[in-house]
């Protein structure tokens, strides 16, 4: 695969990313890079919401991947797995008790896959491609668990949401009301036509990956 090819899937994966875990609207102020970074620290940070998952964790988490990002932009599949780490690391501080239950497994797999592309600097491209690839697949098989999630289970604020619908109801002619609602109906089902495709494009680029 050229050079241009494998930097764009590259992007192009990482962009899936933040299209699912919201990186780019991220409004938190960035944790500021550690002096020092280095992959211990960052399996330091790993192993620490192994045990026990606070903000401060996660915090952390997140600012050794965002200090060690720079230092491997130049090889792809770390980095995209850098940016992978970092996606997993931000749903779970968003979402928390709430988040998928295993998102934690993924970071650990993440960061093992990692390790391992960083320990060995002779492992051959094939398997380089090969690493990253099942971490794709691993990481698309849990997109798809957390949107199934989402739509079988009640959404963090819907209590609320049921109780203002409730009240709207009570304020708004019965017609006023059902049309408020089939327009709230309507951009749901947008949303899910819209995540659907991007599944889908993630699953070409994986397999343009494993082709590659």
């Amino acid at each position: 695969m050229e050079n241009s090819q494998k930097s764009k899937l590259v992007n192009d994966i990482e962009n899936s990313l933040d299209d699912f875990f919201g990186e780019k609207d991220q409004t938190a102020p960035a944790t500021p890079p550690h002096t020092g970074s280095s992959l211990e620290r960052l399996k330091s940070a790993v192993l620490s919401i192994d045990w026990e998952i606070t903000d401060q964790c996660l915090s952390d988490l997140i600012g050794e991947t965002d200090a060690l990002l720079p230092t491997y932009r130049k090889e792809p599949e770390t980095h995209a797995l850098l940016r992978m780490l970092r996606a997993l690391s931000r749903y779970i501080q968003q979402r928390k008790a709430q988040a998928h239950q295993d998102a934690i497994k993924r970071v650990m797999s993440v960061f093992a896959s990692i390790e391992s592309l960083v320990n060995d600097k002779q492992m051959h491209q094939t398997n380089r491609k090969r690493l990253v690839a099942k971490e794709i697949s691993a990481f698309k098989k849990l997109k798809e668990q957390i949107e199934s999630q989402r739509k079988s289970t009640v959404p963090i604020g819907a209590t609320s949401a049921a109780e203002a619908a409730a009240e709207a109801a009570g304020t708004m002619g019965n017609g006023a009301f059902q049309a408020a609602m089939a327009e709230l109906e309507g951009r749901f089902n947008a949303r899910i036509e819209e995540m659907k495709g991007q599944i889908e494009s993630l699953r070409k680029e994986l397999d343009r990956l494993r082709k590659g």
